[in-house]
């Protein structure tokens, strides 16, 4: 869900605040792609994309959002089956630094 959240490091801040001392943030996000073709038609994509998805965005950095917001987020990714431009997927977990 965090695509859809207008100030996702606020929402991950207040995630990590209630968390329980040693807690894990498991999560499952699609974000920016690794390939710049495909960044690009995300961009491209992004204005009409965020208008019929319920203002999805489609490249956020999902890992660095982790860090700004004070987690040690250990990631996987990849593509998942789909178009590649919405197709690029994190999931882990993150503790609180």
């Amino acid at each position: 869900t965090l695509c859809t959240i207008p100030d996702p490091v606020s929402a991950l801040r207040e995630m990590r605040r209630v968390l329980a001392p040693g807690g894990k943030l498991l999560f499952s996000e699609h974000g920016r792609a690794p390939d710049e073709s495909v960044r690009r038609w995300q961009a491209r994509l992004q204005p009409l994309w965020g208008r019929f998805a319920g203002g999805c965005q489609l490249g956020r950095a999902i890992p660095a959002l982790l860090r700004e917001a004070g987690f040690h987020p250990v990631v996987q990714s990849l593509y998942l089956p789909g178009p590649r431009f919405a197709s690029y997927h994190f999931w882990g977990e993150a503790v609180a630094d």
